[in-house]
């Protein structure tokens, strides 16, 4: 149905009252249930987020969230607008990123990452000096995996993940960006280096492993070792990949590493990096971007980059 020319005008005037920043506002209050929580996220004051919400109530003529106990839960007709402001406000901030030209050289922005220690170390390390070169103002902001990053990526705060397939949700666009093979680390007296590391003797080894993925938590190489037998011992579940050798010296544990992990490592003199005796997947890492990107051209520009910069490494 068409608008008669008095609705498109009432229409507009009533957009015109709207300050599109309060969507934003409710938009993080809708993800965070906490008016501190997302003022921090907002880089505003807790009285101005206060005051956001109070000129949001008052447009929609609504409460739109009320605390039950300790949690603060939306009215049914915020519930409504769950269902729609998240999009809104990923669109508005592609259309806020839109220029009709872009360049890295004389960019000012900060782009945030969600990766893995791993990546950050082998990969995002090696981003951030090249774009000391090439981009000397674009910097780099790295979260790791938590919910709530997600749900910033999936809403636009965040502009990429980095992660291996089972990280990545459908809907996305996701490339592949670098792969990478294993290496086994040993303390240099372990029992097993003596006669030869064998298959036998790693599946009987306790494991150092790492646990901070959402789902399960496992990574590439632990979802394959999980398949692989029943009968693993774990020594300790780790929350990041770089402090793996740390539990190593000095016992008779494993722990299996990215083979570009290797060159950050080398620092200790009783560790031994050899080769696994069991075939294990490569892993392949890969670059995915939200709704926005398509609109993003700093963002594009940046990921073009990255995968230059991969291909090199």
């Amino acid at each position: 149905m068409k608008l008669t020319a008095i609705d498109a005008i009432d229409a507009l005037m009533h957009l015109e009252k709207l300050d599109l920043n309060l969507l934003v506002a409710i938009e993080a209050l809708m993800r965070r249930r906490s008016v501190t929580a997302a003022a921090e996220e907002l880089n505003l004051t807790q009285s101005a987020m206060s005051g956001a919400l109070k000129r949001a109530r008052q447009h929609f003529d609504d409460d739109l969230f009320f605390y039950d106990g300790q949690s603060m839960v939306s009215t049914a007709f915020g519930r409504v607008l769950e269902q729609q402001i998240p999009d809104v406000v990923t669109q508005l901030r592609a259309l806020a990123r839109m220029r009709a030209t872009s360049n890295l050289a004389t960019l000012n922005r900060c782009f945030t990452i969600i990766a893995s220690d791993y990546i950050s170390a082998v990969f995002l390390s090696a981003l951030s000096k090249h774009l000391e070169k090439i981009a000397p103002h674009v910097s780099l902001s790295v979260m790791p995996y938590t919910r709530e990053a997600i749900r910033q990526f999936k809403s636009g705060v965040v502009d990429f993940l980095i992660g291996p397939d089972f990280s990545i949700e459908e809907g996305y666009n996701a490339e592949p960006l670098l792969d990478d093979h294993f290496k086994c680390v040993l303390w240099k007296e372990n029992e097993a280096l003596k006669t030869g590391f064998t298959a036998e003797d790693f599946f009987a080894s306790s494991m150092i492993v790492t646990n901070f993925f959402l789902q399960n938590g496992k990574s590439h190489f632990e979802r394959w070792l999980e398949g692989q037998t029943a009968n693993v011992r774990v020594a300790a579940s780790l929350p990041s990949f770089v402090v793996l050798p740390s539990y190593i010296a000095g016992t008779q544990n494993v722990a299996t590493i990215h083979e570009r992990l290797v060159a950050h490592m080398s620092w200790s003199d009783e560790l031994v990096f050899v080769d696994p005796p069991v075939d294990i997947p490569v892993l392949r890492e890969y670059l995915v971007t939200n709704k926005k990107h398509p609109f993003d051209k700093d963002a594009q520009l940046l990921a073009k980059e990255m995968h230059q910069l991969a291909g090199q490494l």
